[in-house]
Formats: C-alpha cells, sequence, structure tokens
C-alpha cells in the first residue's frame, strides 16, 4: 500500500508538480503585496465607466445607457455583485490561471518543461502586473484573455469544435475593448497560413469569424438603440481628437468652436504640467462646452467630424504625433497604483525602486523585441517558414500601429497584455542561438534547467 501512494505521489509530481508551485508562487506573492502592502483597490476615472455599466449589466436592463464601454469586463464586475474587492480577487485568481497558461504556451514552442517553469516565474516577478490586478482597469482582463488566444494559436491541430472556441475566445476579447476588432482578420490569416490552404480550410477559418461578429455588431446595435449611434463605443471621436491635440487649431472656421477651448485647455494644461493627452478631457469636464447641452455620444460625434476633418488637413502633423508621440509611448513599461495608498511608510518608495530596475529591464526587452522583428521578418520571408515568433511579431506591430493610429493617451496599457510575448520572442532567440543562460557551457555551470 505504502509502495502505491509512493508511486502515485511521484506521479502527481512528476506531470503536477510545476503546476502545484506556479499557484502557490502566484497566490503568496499577491497575499504578500495586497494584505501586507496595498489592502487597497484602485480607481482611476476610466474605472467609473466600468462600474457604471456593471450596475446595468447587474439590472439585467441596457435601457439608456450612453455607449462609453463594452460590456465583457463589466461582465466581471457584475458577477462580484459590487465588490470591488472581489473584483480584486477574481482579477488575482485569473492572474494565477494565466501564469499556468503561460506556462503550456512556452512549452508549445521550443522550451522544456524547467524552462518554461523559469520563464514563467521570471514572468511573474514584474510588479505592473499585480498592481494592474488591483486596479478597476480590463488590462489584468485581456491579458488573460490574450493569453488563452495565443495558447490555442501555438496548440497543433484545431478542430471544428476548438475553432469555434478560439471565435468565442476572440470574440469575447472583442466584446471587451473593441479595439481588438481585427483580431479574428489576424488568426484567420495565421490560420490559413499554419495549414493546407485548401478551399476546404478556407471555408473551415471562417468559423473564426462567429462570435466577433456577433458581439461587435450585437453591441452596435444596442447602442443604436440607446443613442442613435451605430458605433462600439460613443467616445471613438474623443479617442480620435485625441490624436489632434498638437495641431488643434489648424481645421475650418466650422470647427472653431470645437478647436478654441481645445486649444486653450491645452495651453493650460502645459502649464499646470497636466497630462497633454487629456486636454480634451479637461475642456469638457471644466465645462468649456457647457453652453452647448450636449451629452457625451453628441460631443463624441461632432469631435468625430472635427478629428477626420483636422486629421485629413494636417496629415504630416497627424503622422508625427503617431509615430513619435502615440507609437512611441506604446513601448513605455507602465505601471498603475496610487502611490501614497500603501500601508507603511516609505513602502512606496521600496515598491518605486524595485519598479525602476524592473523598468530597465522591460525596456530593455522591448528594445530588443523590436531590435530583432525586422531580422526576424525578413528571415521568414527569406526561407519561407512562418514561425510562431513571426506570429507573434506581427500580431504585437499591428497592435502597436492600430493603437497609435486611433488615439492619444495611456498607450502604455495596450502594450501591457502582449508585454510577455515580447519577452518570449526575445528568449525564442537565445533559445534557437544558445545565447546566456540558453549557452550549454553557462546551463551546466548554474544548472537553472
Amino acid at each position: 500500500m505504502g509502495c502505491k501512494l509512493y508511486t502515485v505521489r511521484k506521479v502527481l509530481d512528476a506531470k503536477y508538480g510545476n503546476i502545484v508551485f506556479l499557484c502557490l508562487f502566484g497566490f503568496i506573492v499577491r497575499a504578500v503585496i495586497f494584505f501586507v502592502f496595498y489592502t487597497h483597490v484602485t480607481i482611476f476615472p476610466d474605472s467609473e465607466g466600468y462600474i457604471e455599466l456593471s450596475d446595468y449589466v447587474r439590472n439585467l436592463n441596457l435601457s439608456g445607457y450612453n455607449g462609453i464601454r463594452s460590456p465583457g469586463y463589466p461582465l466581471l464586475l457584475a458577477l462580484a455583485f459590487g465588490n470591488l474587492f472581489m473584483v480584486v480577487f477574481y482579477q488575482q485568481l485569473l492572474g494565477v490561471i494565466t501564469s499556468i497558461v503561460w506556462y503550456f504556451t512556452l512549452q508549445n514552442f521550443i522550451f522544456s518543461k524547467k524552462e518554461s517553469l523559469v520563464i514563467t516565474v521570471f514572468l511573474q516577478t514584474f510588479l505592473n502586473i499585480y498592481f494592474y490586478e488591483t486596479a478597476i482597469l480590463m488590462e489584468s482582463f485581456v491579458l488573460f484573455m490574450i493569453s488563452v488566444i495565443v495558447y490555442f494559436l501555438t496548440r497543433s491541430g484545431l478542430s471544428f469544435l476548438k475553432l469555434m472556441l478560439l471565435s468565442f475566445l476572440v470574440g469575447y476579447l472583442v466584446f471587451t475593448k473593441s479595439f481588438y476588432v481585427y483580431f479574428p482578420f489576424l488568426i484567420y490569416i495565421f490560420y490559413l497560413i499554419r495549414n493546407n490552404q485548401t478551399r476546404k480550410e478556407w471555408f473551415k477559418g471562417l468559423v473564426i469569424f462567429v462570435f466577433p461578429v456577433l458581439f461587435y455588431f450585437g453591441w452596435c446595435y444596442v447602442n443604436k438603440i440607446n443613442t442613435g449611434y451605430f458605433t462600439s463605443s460613443t467616445m471613438m471621436g474623443i479617442y480620435m481628437s485625441q490624436n489632434c491635440v498638437r495641431f488643434a487649431e489648424n481645421t475650418s472656421e466650422d470647427y472653431q468652436w470645437l478647436a478654441k477651448p481645445y486649444v486653450e485647455y491645452r495651453e493650460k494644461s502645459i502649464k499646470e504640467d497636466r497630462d497633454l493627452a487629456m486636454a480634451i478631457w479637461y475642456a469638457y469636464n471644466s465645462g468649456a462646452y457647457g453652453q452647448y447641452e450636449m451629452n457625451l455620444p453628441d460631443f463624441s460625434n461632432q469631435l468625430k467630424n472635427y478629428a477626420v476633418y483636422t486629421i485629413k488637413s494636417n496629415i504630416w502633423n497627424y503622422l508625427s504625433q503617431v509615430v513619435f508621440h502615440s507609437w512611441r509611448d506604446f513601448w513605455k513599461p507602465g505601471i498603475h497604483w496610487n502611490y501614497k495608498d500603501f500601508n507603511f511608510r516609505h513602502a512606496n518608495k521600496l515598491f518605486a525602486g524595485v519598479w525602476y530596475v524592473q523598468f530597465v529591464v522591460l525596456l530593455s526587452f522591448r528594445l530588443m523585441f523590436l531590435f530583432l522583428s525586422p531580422y526576424l521578418i525578413l528571415k521568414a520571408i527569406k526561407n519561407r517558414q512562418f514561425s510562431y515568433d513571426v506570429m507573434l511579431i506581427i500580431m504585437i506591430l499591428a497592435t502597436s500601429v492600430l493603437q497609435a493610429l486611433i488615439t492619444y493617451g495611456s498607450n502604455s496599457r495596450f502594450s501591457f497584455p502582449f508585454e510577455y510575448l515580447m519577452i518570449v520572442v526575445v528568449l525564442m532567440f537565445f533559445k534557437e542561438r544558445k545565447i546566456g543562460l540558453f549557452n550549454p557551457i553557462v546551463v551546466s555551470k548554474i544548472k537553472l534547467f
């Protein structure tokens, strides 16, 4: 009997030991940070929109909603019945599950189980992951969704049912953040490239679009009923206008009623050392457009018309804004916390010091990713081999360009869910060429793997 129990335990340790370790590591680190240092739910201006929509969802009545947010993330808040500490618990639980997904995804690449474990633990040491989980922001949930989608994409062989599940995951990602509406197109192309490009595969792959189309246009229709605008978000015009902040005055006379207050509060933002990207919000919240008695969807629609005309009239200024500000900010690592709300005096300085070091590490990986991307893409074209690292590079670069074209402000939040993928691409490059810790001589000495 004792021999049988020993054998079962040995099998469990071999099969599930790493998963148990990741769970223990994830829960312990989160418990220490949350219960010892930062027992705090972080609320940002964007949080209010998610909380408001979660109340509509909880009441099972969307009538009259202004269409600012999509319901994917507020559904998570609704499941917490308005208890924000429960939301943080959900996000932390999803964070632990995400680490397990990373562990299996790394094995789908070129890493062994031991390497996958060490890399996953390394990825889980960055503070921004934990503090996003304590904030009422969608980033940690989006990270989970993208991690699961990438896991499915890197598995060999996708049956019809698995494609339907992948379609649902991508659809729910779009339901969470409509910006990702381009994702099903990318995934469809990836699917065709990695499978036999027969007529059967072409039609089979179209399943990927089923749920994204249903979720996206379904929510647009709800907004049409409530606001009169068939759009995934009634804030689209405000987002577009933020890219005009540096040339807001260069527009026609018809739009000067929008441009003059915008420019006034842009200059006030500069003098008061406020975030320049939020100047249009500063103007709106200060009542600069109050005389027109417009609700937010109507105001955003006017800004959309203004932004389209202004961008067309200032194309070079717009491209300069996109490249040197919006796109550049995508590559900056970010962390979201309330610096003054730590439980102990000087604890914030301790965490700030750790984050400073991690910021340099993350920035280094992001720059290495940018440096390697053209080389790996050109190599893939030359060898006609579409590997996983190229797939990830295209996904990340497409996201970086599209988000920069659409809006300006908090651009680092767009890159956070892809941060681990940037690191993985760099580590895959090192692994294939046996560089650094992947050098057999180094490995034999430090015995990490």
